[in-house]
């Protein structure tokens, strides 16, 4: 058989075979000649990637230091405070014995000058309060300012409020009965790893 009786269908099956044996070269010779530039289109996308799961990962240990951090601050701006209050109230129980509540003003106005010192009051037991760095304090109720409970409290405690403040009640003690209570305010200051 010459090449002009040839079947007509195995010239086009040969033709579609060399067709596609020409695309699969060219897609093989493509990747053949750009595998460095694939290559380096890999390297960096795997450095991105690298680089972003670094940064979330430092964002998150940064986050639990600081929350860490800050409850260690607070828990010792607690302790400190409540060293603070109890020699605070035997001066004050002192004075109050003896009816002497201008030298108990000069004690709260010092103190209350110290740094992130929110506000200091002596209230009676009836809830009077008595002394307060904050004049207009002076002759209301404990009631209107802060939980009418403090004026039960038999031994030093310290909380946090919802704004954050730490509040100190300490009972004021005389001989034979409670004298009245103390009531500090302190703002902690803020914390942050900024810096690092």
């Amino acid at each position: 058989m010459t090449q002009d009786t040839k079947d007509p269908d195995t010239i086009l099956d040969s033709a579609a075979s060399n067709g596609h044996k020409t695309e699969q070269g060219a897609n093989k010779s493509f990747i053949v000649s750009h595998w460095r530039l694939i290559g380096c289109f890999l390297l960096v996308l795997a450095i991105a990637g690298m680089y972003l799961w670094k940064n979330v990962a430092v964002y998150r240990a940064k986050a639990q230091l600081t929350e860490r951090a800050g409850q260690i601050i607070t828990d010792q701006n607690k302790s400190f405070l409540r060293l603070a209050v109890v020699p605070l109230a035997w001066a004050v129980r002192t004075e109050m014995m003896g009816g002497n509540y201008n030298q108990i003003n000069l004690y709260l106005t010092q103190l209350v000058k110290e740094q992130n010192m929110k506000g200091i009051i002596v209230a009676k037991p009836d809830g009077t309060i008595v002394v307060a760095t904050d004049k207009k304090l002076e002759g209301t109720p404990v009631a209107s300012v802060f939980p009418p409970s403090v004026l039960q409290e038999d031994k030093t405690i310290v909380s946090t409020q919802e704004n954050g403040d730490i509040m100190v009640v300490s009972p004021i003690m005389g001989l034979n009965e409670k004298l009245g209570v103390l009531i500090l305010l302190y703002t902690p200051p803020g914390h942050s790893l900024q810096g690092f």
